[in-house]
């Protein structure tokens, strides 16, 4: 995995607090969640496209620590990922890339 990631630096901007805030009296649509009623859902962060992408590796940090959390506190964490067989045949290649479509035979 590369060592140049990129640090996720994603935010939500406050006039979007603002927004919900006035729109439902609120900041968070939820009150409280369930933490044994919870999922997060990670798609699609596998070695082939988190290697590529120096911003990709910089976010894994945040997805661990949040997965860790919310398994710690009883949730689940779902992994998305593509299947480990090539599932569209001849396709593969068109649809991975060719380097790609080859680590899925």
């Amino acid at each position: 995995m590369q060592t140049d990631s990129k640090i996720h630096d994603w935010r939500i901007e406050p006039r979007e607090y603002a927004r919900q805030e006035e729109r439902r009296g609120r900041r968070h649509a939820y009150e409280h969640l369930d933490p044994a009623r919870t999922a997060l859902v990670v798609s699609d962060m596998v070695p082939f496209f988190v290697e590529a992408s120096p911003y990709a590796c910089g976010i894994v940090p945040s997805i661990e620590h949040i997965a860790g959390a919310l398994r710690d506190a009883g949730g689940v964490v779902a992994w998305v990922v593509p299947e480990n067989e090539a599932p569209l045949g001849r396709l593969s290649t068109e649809f991975y890339g060719r380097r790609s479509a080859r680590r899925s035979r």
